[in-house]
């Protein structure tokens, strides 16, 4: 669903969390303007290896940090289970808890 997928990070195809990028790093925006983010932080995505900005560029704090990413995730990741490989790992909250406890088949 919407909610699950865009507050939780939960494919909505397959049940199971996105991935999360494999590699950070922070890229300079030397022409913010005065309420924009002087520097951006990107990850890597685990299936198209690209650098993509993990957080607006709005310089206020989001209340679901990891938006930006699950949409991009939600695209990227439509054909496989999690987008990335056995290596994956995630955060084990109560959502990776309830989660885990239904096996989605494939």
């Amino acid at each position: 669903s919407y909610h699950m997928q865009y507050a939780h990070g939960i494919s909505a195809a397959t049940g199971r969390p996105f991935a999360p990028p494999s590699a950070f790093r922070v890229v300079s925006r030397p022409y913010a303007s005065k309420k924009e983010r002087s520097e951006i932080l990107h990850g890597k995505c685990q299936k198209c290896r690209k650098w993509l900005p993990v957080e607006g560029i709005k310089d206020v704090e989001s209340k679901v940090k990891e938006l930006v990413w699950w949409k991009h995730a939600a695209s990227c990741y439509q054909d496989t289970p999690s987008g990335g490989d056995e290596r994956d790992f995630f955060e084990k909250d109560e959502v990776f808890a309830v989660m885990a406890k239904y096996d989605v088949p494939s």
